[in-house]
């Protein structure tokens, strides 16, 4: 395949961001939860995300995940992003997850980051 003058082979729809930021995630079959585990963040977009993790899922499970937003609403409410998304791909530790949904909620004080629950319908 010939990649015209001045085209990046970057396959990704989304522009990615470094962002290194705890994540909270439930693999999910069927709406049972299989599992669940956290770990950090390497790079967000609107359509995907990677991250690390001791025990990372495998390649076409579904995922809920979880992150306590870094930036307040208002610059007092505090955020969480919520996202949905299929693992497309593992690599030592490091995860890749297409994302299908994502939204951000609010969250009480104290709270720490959990996975969105699954909308039925």
């Amino acid at each position: 395949m010939r990649i015209p003058k001045g085209a990046s082979p970057e396959r990704r729809a989304g522009t990615r961001f470094g962002l290194s930021l705890e994540i909270s995630y439930t693999v999910v079959n069927r709406r049972a939860i299989v599992r669940t585990g956290s770990g950090r963040t390497i790079d967000l977009s609107s359509s995907g995300l990677s991250f690390t993790t001791g025990q990372p899922p495998l390649p076409g499970q579904k995922l809920e995940m979880s992150i306590d937003w870094p930036v307040l609403l208002d610059g007092a409410i505090r955020l969480q992003l919520v996202m949905s998304g299929i693992v497309v791909r593992t690599a030592k530790a490091a995860t890749a997850v297409q994302i299908q949904k994502h939204e951000f909620r609010t969250r009480r004080a104290g709270l720490k980051a959990q996975p969105p629950e699954e909308s039925v319908g």
